[in-house]
């Protein structure tokens, strides 16, 4: 059976259908009605509190807080609705402020920013492009719940209104994106985003990717509120990226909806295989990024299985983090924690390589790419393979002739229930 990959570049992986023990991907969702409508009645029809519209005041100085490029967000239909309901309530162009919820991304280019947020918003509107490594932007707001000092980005806290936009998928880290993340770890400072990282360590793995509720996702909404976030509108995407719902209204109670039917959609029975090819759109623009899909992925790999993942990354390993090409996947627990308490790692980092070392304990990963070196792949504990196909000979080869393989599509929306 010829499986193809969502990628033009990559050649398609003959699977012995003998061996095929399932396809799997998430819930094939009609969608006959117009994304922006879709997007209109939610707004129309926000959680607990009032619309949007009627909430901001005219004079009141207003953020706007948006994903970055990483993210498949319809953000360009989102933010011309939500602009729309600000004009509506008499706030002028220049109260309002677009922020890209970075955290420690890349910032992002001209191009992106007139394709992301469209050409009239970056034209008519103050976009800031933030620079996460200029500590001076970011200012103390308070102490978290566990009494962490939280920073934040001064436009946030400069701000009268702020309101976030984002995309509710599942997250490796705090269960599932969208909601409060958009300003931690979209606007916090490196300290506070690690914190949030770093925190997952303490949770059992079942209870992080795909749990509505969790500590990190607590910690999340506790910085949200706190920097000032009162309002967001988050989609749900299909598997082909298109969206299948949309929840407005309080940044938790609205969410929690968002992570409710999120479930449904992306929630998959999986049987357990030798071998699990992967692939990783639309959570592909680096290793950085992908690594979150190969997470949800590594859940149907036995214990001891190859895990086949297929990802271009053009952009590499991480422009923000290239310090885990020396540092490794496979580097322990035990020595992570002392490399963070010495200070030469940072938190954020810290529970990137954390993740990493997690899926190595249990399966080997073997990496087709065109954006990562054989010799960076190897560095950091992975596999390489020049196409899927040779990869998934050398597999089989490896494992015995009768292996049960699965081939996980679009993994980054998959939750594997095993």
């Amino acid at each position: 059976m010829l499986h193809k990959f969502p990628y033009k570049d990559f050649p398609s992986v003959d699977v012995p259908e003998g061996n095929l023990a399932g396809i799997y991907k998430p819930v094939e969702y009609p969608q006959n009605e117009d994304e922006s409508k879709i997007l209109e009645k939610a707004l129309a029809n926000p959680i607990v509190v009032d619309r949007l519209d009627r909430m901001v005041k005219t004079g009141m100085k207003t953020v706007i807080a948006v994903d970055d490029i990483t993210r498949s967000t319809k953000t360009e239909l989102m933010l011309p609705l939500v602009l729309r309901q600000l004009s509506q309530a008499k706030i002028n162009n220049k109260d309002i402020t677009i922020f890209i919820a970075l955290g420690t991304h890349r910032q992002m280019t001209e191009s992106e920013i007139r394709l992301k947020y469209t050409k009239e918003a970056a034209e008519n509107y103050r976009i800031i492009n933030p620079d996460w490594k200029v500590i001076a932007d970011y200012r103390a707001v308070g102490k978290s719940s566990d009494g962490f000092e939280i920073k934040m980005h001064k436009e946030i806290l400069n701000a009268d209104f702020v309101i976030g936009l984002g995309q509710t998928v599942p997250h490796m880290y705090a269960g599932f994106g969208g909601g409060g993340k958009i300003i931690n770890p979209g606007c916090s400072d490196e300290q506070t985003i690690g914190q949030m990282h770093w925190l997952s360590h303490t949770i059992p793995s079942k209870q992080r990717f795909g749990t509505r509720d969790n500590p990190v996702r607590q910690l999340v909404n506790d910085v949200a509120v706190k920097s000032g976030l009162k309002f967001i509108l988050n989609e749900v995407p299909t598997m082909e990226s298109k969206i299948a719902a949309a929840f407005a209204g309080d940044p938790i109670k609205a969410h929690q909806a968002a992570c409710d039917f999120a479930a449904g959609l992306y929630m998959v029975k999986v049987q357990k295989a030798d071998i699990v090819i992967a692939d990783s759109y639309p959570a592909d623009i680096d290793f950085w990024q992908s690594l979150k899909v190969l997470y949800s992925a590594h859940f149907a790999v036995k214990k001891g299985g190859t895990l086949i993942f297929v990802s271009p990354c053009p952009e590499g390993v991480s422009s923000q983090h290239p310090e885990i090409t020396q540092i490794g996947y496979k580097t322990g627990y035990e020595q992570i924690k002392k490399l963070v308490a010495e200070g030469k790692l940072s938190k954020v980092v810290a529970a990137n390589v954390w993740m990493g070392n997690e899926i190595l304990q249990n399966s080997e990963v073997v990496f087709v790419t065109k954006g990562i070196s054989e010799k960076e792949l190897t560095a950091m504990g992975f596999q390489w393979a020049a196409n899927p196909d040779i990869a998934l000979k050398a597999a089989i080869k490896k494992h015995r002739k009768d292996a049960k393989i699965s081939i996980l599509c679009g993994a980054s929306k998959i939750i594997c229930q095993t």
